[in-house]
């Protein structure tokens, strides 16, 4: 017989949570690291605490969920619940009672976390647009010309910063660790098909840790890609996928074709996520230098094609050694995967 409970009870979460590339640190009695299943670059938003004789955890930035350690086998690796138990030493072969039991408990889990991500995301959706977040910080671009200047290094002139209603944010708050942390930091406004944001993106300006500069407006909301043609939505035959908003926005100025979707993924391992709205297009995946495997992982979950650059592509094009015609035969000679 399978027990359930007993395989939970047994596993040690945070070592399980390494295997898939966390890198954890130990925080009064709880493991805080950046999310292992999606990618994520904000280092305190993946915890694992004791909860009784089992481990949980939790992604506070994303879509992966929270739960047990067959909850995160499930997340991590992209599997059922019959498998999880598999991949955790569990039997091969299950009773047809059993196999009743893990159904169940399976369907039950599936909807008890549809259900309150449905609605921890309605509520945040609402206090989004309820704070005016969007115009506060826009306002703040406009009055503050450092704040101009700042976008305009990073390659986005200001008719692209209206366009796309960047902004600043002279005093925001966050925590890293146990530590309450203040900077001021860029926002980037990210829309999914609508004219109201799904979501801002600050980009931290004074980081504690310069691995660890992004943050959402608020928990619950989701992370979503950043399109740099909201307008097109996912219409477009050609599609382009990169790592990051600023470099999505970069290189859409540069490609100057308004044929092409540009989106910039908010972690490597997000663009699973995404996958089922590229499909059926022609799309090319460019990631950073140290993520070629990923890159062409991506370009084959949706029968595209992947290209590599030695540099980060924001970083070849404001050193002038890439322009938009240059981006255009690097998609013309990608590899398909």
């Amino acid at each position: 017989m399978t027990d359930i409970a007993d395989i939970i009870s047994r596993t040690n979460l945070p070592d399980l949570a390494q295997k898939a590339g966390a890198e954890l640190k130990q925080i009064r009695g709880e493991y805080r690291g950046a999310c292992p299943i999606h990618g994520g670059d904000n280092r305190t938003a993946f915890s694992i605490r004791r909860d009784g004789d089992r481990w949980r955890w939790k992604c506070y930035t994303h879509d992966c969920g929270e739960g047990d350690a067959l909850d995160f086998v499930m997340a991590w690796q992209r599997i059922d619940l019959k498998q999880a138990i598999e991949y955790l030493g569990g039997d091969m072969v299950l009773t047809n009672e059993e196999r009743a039991t893990i159904t169940a408990e399976q369907a039950r889990r599936a909807k008890e976390f549809a259900e309150k991500k449905r609605d921890e995301y309605q509520r945040a959706l609402e206090m989004l647009w309820k704070s005016d977040a969007l115009n506060k910080y826009y306002q703040n671009l406009v009055s503050y010309p450092p704040a101009r200047v700042h976008w305009r290094e990073r390659g986005i002139p200001d008719d692209w910063q209206d366009y796309w209603s960047l902004g600043y944010q002279p005093e925001f708050f966050y925590r890293h660790g146990e530590e309450l942390c203040q900077s001021p930091t860029i926002t980037i406004p990210i829309f999914d098909g609508g004219d109201k944001p799904v979501n801002i993106r600050h980009r931290i300006l004074r980081p504690v840790d310069p691995g660890d500069k992004y943050r959402p407006e608020m928990a619950g909301l989701k992370a979503i890609p950043f399109m740099a043609a909201p307008d097109l939505g996912h219409n477009t035959e050609v599609a382009l996928v990169l790592e990051g908003e600023i470099k999505a926005a970069v290189s859409y100025i540069y490609l100057n074709d308004s044929k092409i979707q540009v989106y910039g993924i908010p972690g490597k391992k997000s663009f699973g996520d995404m996958a089922e709205k590229l499909k059926g297009r022609r799309v090319f995946v460019l990631f950073d230098p140290d993520a070629e495997a990923q890159a062409i992982a991506a370009a084959r979950a949706v029968g595209g094609y992947y290209m590599r650059l030695p540099v980060k592509v924001d970083d070849a094009i404001l050193a002038g050694h890439l322009d938009g015609a240059g981006l255009q035969r690097m998609m013309k000679g990608a590899t398909r995967a």
